[in-house]
């Protein structure tokens, strides 16, 4: 792993935010949709078996007469690049602060939750990014209904979904650990839709209970592994504005498809479409250092990742335009 003498590497307090996780931490979805992957080189190529070069899908099985030969192919692949990069956060803590409030809390720790949650919040940002992007998976498909408060009784999430699923499967794709990626405002409005009500009514949920559903209930009821809902906010101002709220999932799509699983290189075989490919040389996609300003009598917090968010098949996602409004 990669180190420098003036700053030291606090495997305690990178362990402090996941033990004092706070209620904001929480709403990120970040590394459940784009799973973390260790490569050893900070940049480098990858192959990949598409379905026209790789020979993957068609049909070339024949009838063998005895004596002649089987039909023979041959399997090429593809190359792509991936570039990780360094992002990062820091924090100062001076002395005469972490003494006076050392009354009410540890400053140090506290810096350290603060500047992972800076770190934190710009990976979500760029998942969020990838995901719902028609670059990466193509044009979005509309809703057959819009996704309005006036279409409440009309619009089928489920239909669409069903849909989804059905253009996954056509491009290649299985679709039996299909998920979805919604933002909470989509989440809430289609579980107020009549259509899905009927849906979560036939998996045995209540009337009492159908606005409280969790993810998972939806997931059943749409045929999915899992729903992933994007609740978390941001401020979108400029320094020393009034705090701006801004979503970092948008209304305007719902992506479904295949997220992979952690791991090392050999899991983005595994299927998945996108995945935070973390440089491991030099060090954990979540680190913690600090070292030493004298010049500021401040202890420096700093938190920080090396990492990029690679979208690996472009056939493993499909976004339906849920025209909300």
């Amino acid at each position: 792993m990669y180190s420098n003498t003036a700053a030291v590497f606090r495997a305690d307090l990178t362990g402090a935010l996941v033990e004092q996780a706070s209620a904001w931490e929480t709403n990120l979805i970040g590394t459940k949709v784009a799973p973390v992957i260790n490569v050893e080189a900070k940049t480098g190529l990858y192959p990949v078996f598409n379905l026209a070069a790789g020979n993957l899908l068609r049909n070339e099985v024949k009838a063998r007469a005895p004596y002649t030969a089987f039909p023979r192919g041959t399997r090429a692949f593809d190359q792509d690049t991936y570039a990780t990069q360094e992002y990062g956060y820091e924090e100062a803590v001076d002395d005469t602060i972490a003494k006076d409030m050392s009354r009410f809390f540890a400053a140090e720790q506290l810096s350290a939750k603060l500047a992972m949650r800076k770190v934190s919040l710009a990976h979500e940002v760029r998942v969020a990014t990838a995901l719902f992007n028609t670059t990466n998976f193509g044009s979005a498909t509309n809703s057959d209904t819009a996704y309005t408060i006036a279409n409440i009784a009309t619009f089928d999430v489920g239909l669409d979904v069903e849909k989804a699923l059905d253009r996954l499967r056509a491009d290649g794709e299985s679709t039996n650990d299909a998920v979805a990626v919604m933002s909470t405002n989509v989440f809430t409005r289609i579980k107020a839709s009549t259509k899905l009500q009927n849906r979560l009514r036939g998996i045995g949920v209540s009337n009492d209970t159908i606005l409280n559903v969790s993810e998972q209930a939806v997931a059943e009821a749409l045929g999915l592994k899992a729903v992933y809902v994007g609740r978390a906010y941001y401020d979108a101002s400029n320094e020393g504005q009034a705090y701006s709220s801004s979503a970092i999932w948008n209304n305007t799509y719902v992506w479904v498809g295949n997220v992979g699983s952690a791991g090392n290189v050999m899991n983005m075989f595994g299927g998945g479409a996108l995945f935070t490919l973390n440089w491991g040389q030099y060090g954990p996609p979540l680190a913690v250092e600090t070292y030493r300003d004298e010049k500021i009598t401040s202890d420096i917090v700093r938190s920080k990742q090396h990492v990029t968010e690679k979208v690996v098949n472009t056939n493993a996602g499909d976004l339906i335009a849920t025209q909300y409004s």
